[in-house]
């Protein structure tokens, strides 16, 4: 009597992708550049409703302030984290900086449709930049872990 054949239901991680090319070192970045926008947005919701429970505080202005960048450092550093931990070999740092560079662009220029050009709006890119190259930075040492 034959023992019988067992079929793999799951693939291992050495088959996975065995078939498929590594992804272009562009395509990290907008995974990035959505990623920081994903984590942004419920992060500058939270930043919002802090700011309204600050409102009576003298130096509201400026903690408010400080809480917007801080969510969108985090955000950075989250879309950063993502391309340098998963991205395909050869994507890092300067992916996850450009990742933080177009966020900020497109942060831009939604910002100048709504509210008319101005310079105010150029600080974000001053904040995704290097919170995202910092990101991929650790993003780095944890693939290098793994």
């Amino acid at each position: 009597m034959e023992s019988k054949r067992r079929l793999p239901v799951l693939k291992t991680p050495a088959e996975e992708g065995a078939d498929e090319p590594p992804r272009p070192p562009w395509q990290w970045v907008g995974f990035g550049a959505v990623a920081i926008f994903v984590v942004w947005t419920p992060l500058a919701f939270l930043a919002g409703l802090a700011g309204r429970r600050l409102a009576g505080l003298e130096a509201s202005v400026f903690v408010s302030a400080g809480i917007f960048a801080l969510s969108s450092v985090l955000a950075a550093l989250a879309g950063g984290y993502l391309v340098g931990r998963w991205g395909a070999a050869g994507v890092g740092v300067r992916e996850s900086a450009l990742a933080g560079l177009a966020a900020a662009l497109l942060a831009c220029v939604l910002a100048w449709m709504q509210a008319g050009l101005s310079l105010g709006p150029l600080v974000t890119v001053l904040l995704l930049v290097p919170g995202a190259a910092l990101g991929g930075r650790l993003g780095l040492k944890g693939r290098a872990g793994a």
